[in-house]
């Protein structure tokens, strides 16, 4: 339970995050005002998702540095006793920002999870600094944190389990502990401990509570029979509280023992037990003798010097106020009925304090009982007024952002302003809750100075009254050019908006050639790809502009005002919209812009108003380029032909065609970028993006396909992909050893298997042609020992000397290329990946920005401008080819695919157990059929004849993700699962072909003829995941390991393997996406070198601009295409001949 430790009003230091700023008034609509500000004053790692939902709580200073800290224990409900241990979290409070720093300072939280119910903080050695007691259940003895104090350097040092030293093994009863409280029993000025413990019903019989005494230094005996007797009987004991309560020098137990009668009370009820003065007890009073109570607070509401007493019940809650007291004997009091519409069904923790400074402690209730789920329900948090001991609902039923489910919550001064705020414990993770009411304290401290109490000044550390606040918007420098300003900021929107790789391609076209067509209209050499032309059916009308005085400058301000604009539009229904137009405003500001400046009127000569118009025509154009934008990019035909695979649940049953995709049922889904989508089984992204107007696409290249009266628009189309038949025939073999090769690496993702790797440019990359047919795929990939065929690279180019070898663990190779190639959580998406990538390369120290390796180097605004564009239109044409494959072929998922197979049984023995010819391929030591004795038989041989994989265990081996490893070993097939977050587990659109393997050889492309130079600069490029810290899911890698890539395709080529690691994709959805990359990188490329220099100068970017001779279509390719072109222009005579080569 959380208990409230006072407050000191203390000077804040800084404050690292944005401050909500309220003017001060003494009206309101309702009591007192708080704001969640949750993402700016927690700061959580994965620790916390040990647990979602049950959490108790209790803040205290722990490191006595002036600032509240909390701590987090998992209560774990008694009905559930089938749920692991889980880790507790310790949250220091760093300047007004709750930090998770459990690892730094309770790493014993993590490696000793425990059962625990309830905590409580306390000095029980006398040295100054706060220890903890945590109160299992399920038969786990109290855990003993000391706090070590500080070092001889003044270093907080934190806690250290001591538990077996200082507490005596509680033997007399099971240890099955609700609640904890110290006090001082005995008189000695000690700190005691009195738990609560529990039988789950009246058949388990009268539960025994604990008395431990301290011998003054914190070890502790257990002396309950002796001082207690019979007294320490209870049933479902849920709560306790260690108080003087009859004014008589001497510190009483106040519990609860309820659900059933138990000796010596006979009844259900709050008891107190007198102390006699010597620490012992024989003389008790019930004071709800027919209730059902469950949790209370003592407190003395009316100021009368007397104790009263909060008690929420079951259904009810009542205040319990003291009118006389005979000491040792009982009291008497008045009962107050809490009616209020905000209360109702079972409550939780109620936690009393002086919330509005008025002298008199108000109420909070958590009105969730751990032990009657769901969390989630009707039930929520409630907060009274008390008003001299008369309490009041001053909220009502107004759902307020506070007022949700929640099991607990703690009251606490987050922000050093003299105002309690509080945190709350929901049904899923944590909210901070700031008291925003100024005006209570408007005497209090003024430590800058400015005249303006600390508790309303949004930066109370800068003598400044019209200072801002530190901000948790994006910012982004000023030292790149401005079209590198803007594709950051525009990276930084994708992170905070929905995981939508298509829509996320076309944002970076998009804007890449409102950039390019910004910067083109100042180039008499250039063409504009949107301005002044007709694409797609949409004309964008332009007359030209007057030349400016400076072109740089007209140039940064057109830029400038066209992303301004079109960012703007495009992340206006984002999940952080209000976040994100907050940081594109600040930074138009940071360049001297003024966004009140609309006008489109560039004939004036206005570079602003030519960016505003640029920016409009590609808005308008984006309204009608079969994206379907207007109506949120929804989907207007595509419906799945199969029932959602429920994950959390073994095999697929349910599916009705296994080559087909199906959607995915989560309890929770969060997408790449970390955004909780609504519903638990989310749609099919983007099937139909094969009609959105592309960048360098051939329509001759595409064909049309028609399903429930849509037509599908396939570019490049590849063919069907390996399907299977119940038969086993057709290209049954190439389906199953597809998913078969999925399960086996998934085998190699443990670290302890011995094998390692040479990761290095000399060992992997320079892979050769790849095979044209899946029928090939066998003697590309290494089914057994992963990877693909690739010869390395002798030398590296720009050094002359080998490339020297970095041995790793092959499982941590896999893993970190598994979450790095993955882009997420804050994901940019794969486009805005290749997008860091191309800006990682123009940062390079030993980049020399030549125009494909050649002539004068490019200012920095040309070589980002025309580098983007090129990049853009790839990306963009890698979208819209492989979405709109994947809407028409509508292939199948690794975990849909091997779920229903093993549900099947095994292809491969026709006379052995559980044979069907749908089935898994058999793999000695990796696929194999459950025998009798086998471990995975079960208790009554229920699993014999099952298929079983090798394989990463899965989520459900995890606990702690920051020190656990799942590793690997036999599972049931149908329970396998990819290495993704629990939350993601496979991307919500269908497999046939991989976007990553298309973006990323597209993008490859395009950066190797860009730079002239297939290789990094430097002939390497390189990413490090830090040993222990870069895993996200589960611990790792193991050591560090450094990515190394010599040259472009190698870096695209991992991205696609690491796809088949994680379980999105099997071989076949790899390989094809490669082969058309390559295409549409080349086209792409091609395409938009045409803009760059208008060669003939007819005003046109055409076919006599095209770069490639003979390539009269500028795609890239010189076929048949060509030909035709040159033989319907023979004869032509003159210098605008198409064909005159």
């Amino acid at each position: 339970m959380t208990r409230f430790t006072p407050f000191k009003l203390g000077l804040p230091a800084i404050l690292v995050a944005l401050i909500s700023i309220f003017t001060c008034s003494n009206a309101r609509a309702q009591w007192l005002d708080f704001t969640e500000e949750t993402d700016s004053r927690l700061v959580l790692t994965s620790v916390a998702n040990s647990d979602e939902e049950e959490k108790d709580h209790w803040a205290a200073d722990f490191n006595n540095d002036g600032w509240t800290d909390l701590i987090v224990v998992r209560k774990e409900p008694f009905s559930n006793s089938t749920q692991p241990e889980k880790s507790d979290l310790l949250l220091i409070n760093n300047n007004g920002v709750l930090e998770d720093q459990t690892a730094t300072y309770a790493p014993e939280f993590i490696s000793s999870p425990t059962y625990a119910r309830d905590v409580f903080a306390g000095d029980f050695d006398g040295d100054g600094w706060l220890d903890v007691v945590v109160a299992n259940t399920f038969g786990q003895q109290p855990k003993y944190y000391r706090n070590q104090g500080e070092d001889g350097g003044g270093n907080w040092l934190g806690f250290i389990d001591e538990s077996a030293s200082r507490f005596p093994l509680l033997t007399e009863d099971t240890p099955l502990i609700c609640a904890v409280w110290g006090g001082d029993l005995t008189g000695d000025g000690d700190l005691d401990l009195y738990f609560v413990n529990y039988k789950v019903n009246s058949g388990g019989g009268t539960a025994k509570d604990f008395l431990l005494i301290n011998d003054g230094n914190g070890f502790f005996t257990n002396e309950s029979q002796a001082r207690l007797g019979d007294l320490r009987n209870s049933a479902f004991g849920t709560a306790g509280q260690i108080h003087d309560i009859d004014n008589d020098g001497d510190n009483d137990i106040i519990k609860v023992s309820t659900l059933y009668n138990v000796a010596p009370w006979n009844a259900r009820g709050t008891i107190i037990l007198f102390n006699d003065g010597t620490g012992n007890f024989t003389n008790w009073q019930n004071l709800t003798p027919s209730s059902s109570p469950y949790m209370f607070d003592i407190a003395d509401f009316n100021q009368d010097g007397m104790l009263d007493i909060y008690i929420v019940d079951d259904g009810f809650d009542y205040v319990y106020t003291t009118t006389s007291i005979t000491p040792d004997v009982g009291i008497t009091f008045t009962s107050q009925t809490m009616s209020f519409s905000s209360v109702g069904g079972f409550g939780g923790n109620v936690h009393v304090a002086d919330i509005d400074l008025d002298g008199d402690l108000d109420v909070g209730i958590a009105d969730v009982d751990v032990d009657i789920p769901p969390c989630n329900s009707g039930r929520r948090m409630a907060i009274f007024r008390n008003d001299g001991g008369t309490f009041t609902d001053p909220y009502g039923t107004t759902l307020y952002d506070w007022a949700d489910n929640c099991y607990d919550f703690a009251w606490l001064d987050v922000n050093n302003d003299g105002l309690l705020d509080f945190v709350t414990g929901d049904c899923a993770g944590h909210s901070v809750h700031m008291s925003t009411n100024c005006d209570l304290i408007a005497s209090s401290a003024d430590y800058d100075l400015d005249g303006i109490p600390d508790a309303c000044d949004p930066c109370p550390t800068n003598p400044d009254p019209g200072c801002a606040p530190d901000v948790e918007y994006p910012i982004v420098g000023l030292d790149h050019s401005v079209a590198r300003q803007w594709n950051d900021m525009l990276l930084e929107s994708i992170r905070r908006d929905f995981a939508r790789p298509t829509v996320h391609a076309r944002n970076l076209f998009h804007t890449s050639v409102v950039m390019w067509d910004a910067w083109a209209a100042f180039d008499d050499e250039s063409c504009q790809f949107l301005l002044g032309e007709t694409v797609g059916g949409f004309s964008c009308a332009f007359d030209g502009i007057a030349p400016p005085a400076n072109v740089d400058a007209a140039r940064d301000t057109a830029i400038t005002y066209a992303a301004y604009r079109l960012l703007s539009h495009r992340f206006a229904n984002s999940p952080q919209a209000a976040l994100l137009q907050q940081a594109y405003d600040v930074h138009m500001a940071d360049q001297g812009m003024d966004i009140s400046f609309t006008s489109q009127d560039y004939s004036t000569g206005s570079a602003a108003a030519l960016g505003n118009y640029i920016a409009q025509c590609m808005i308008d154009f984006g309204l009608q380029d079969g994206s379907n934008e207007g109506a949120g990019y929804t989907n207007t035909s595509y419906a799945p032909i199969n029932p959602p695979l429920i994950v959390d649940l073994p095999g697929n049953p349910d599916i009705a065609d296994m080559n087909r995709w199906q959607p995915l049922t989560l309890d929770l889904f969060i997408d790449q970028s970390g955004n909780e989508i609504p519903g638990s089984t989310p749609d099919f992204l983007s099937p139909e993006w094969g009609q959105v107007v592309p960048f360098a696409l051939d329509p001759a290249d595409m064909n049309t396909y028609t399903r429930d009266g849509f037509d599908y628009q396939v570019y490049h189309d590849p063919g069907s992909p390996p399907t299977i038949q119940m038969d086993g025939g057709g290209n049954s073999q190439y389906y199953q050893w597809g998913y078969a090769t999925d399960i086996i690496w998934s085998s190699h993702l443990d670290a302890t298997d011995g094998v390692m790797w040479d990761v290095s440019p000399a060992s992997i990359g320079n892979r050769p042609t790849l095979p044209a047919s899946f029928t090939d795929y066998d003697t590309f990939y290494h089914q057994l020992d992963g990877g693909t065929l690739g010869d390395g690279h002798a030398i590296n180019p720009a050094t002359g000397a080998p490339y020297a070898p970095h041995l790793v663990p092959r499982a941590d190779y896999a893993r970190v290329l598994a979450e790095f190639w993955a882009d997420g959580p804050d994901s940019e998406t794969p486009p805005g990946h290749w997008f860091t990538i191309f800006n990682y390369v123009s940062d390079h120290p030993d980049v020399v920005k030549q125009y494909k390796g050649e002539g004068a180097v490019l200012p920095d605004l040309e070589w980002d401008v025309k580098g983007y564009l090129a990049m853009g239109g790839a990306m963009h044409d890698a979208a819209v080819t492989a979405w709109g494959i994947k809407g028409w072929y509508d292939y199948i998922r690794p975990v849909s695919a091997i779920r229903a197979m093993a549900d099947l049984g095994q292809s491969t023995d026709p006379l052995g157990t559980s044979y069907h010819p749908a089935g898994l391929p058999l793999v000695p030591g990796y696929i194999e059929v459950v025998e009798t004795g086998d471990p995975l038989a079960g208790t009554g041989n229920e699993n014999v004849g099952k298929i079983k994989v090798f394989a990463w265990k899965g989520h459900n081996a995890i606990n702690n993700v920051d020190i656990d490893e799942a590793g690997v070993d036999w599972i049931l097939a149908e329970t396998w699962e990819p290495y993704q977050r629990p939350s993601f587990v496979t991307p919500p659109f269908a497999g046939f072909v991989s976007g990553h393997s298309t973006y990323s050889r597209a993008a490859a492309e395009v950066l190797t003829m860009f730079t002239g130079d297939e290789f990094f600069p430097g002939g390497m490029g390189t990413f490090l995941a830090p040993q222990n810290e870069f895993l996200v899911f589960e611990d790792g890698p193991s050591v560090d390991v450094e990515l190394q890539w010599a040259t472009y395709r190698d870096a695209a080529d991992e991205s696609g393997l690491s796809r088949i690691w994680g379980g999105i994709h099997p071989p076949a959805d790899d390989i094809p996406g490669r082969i058309m990359g390559i295409d549409i990188g080349i086209a792409a490329f091609n395409k938009a070198e045409s803009y760059f220099t208008d060669s003939d100068y007819d005003g046109l970017c055409d076919y006599s601009d095209a770069p490639c001779l003979a390539d009269l279509n500028n795609d890239g390719i010189r076929n048949i295409e060509d030909l035709m072109i040159f033989l319907g222009v023979y004869g032509c005579m003159g210098p605008d001949c198409v064909g005159d080569l």
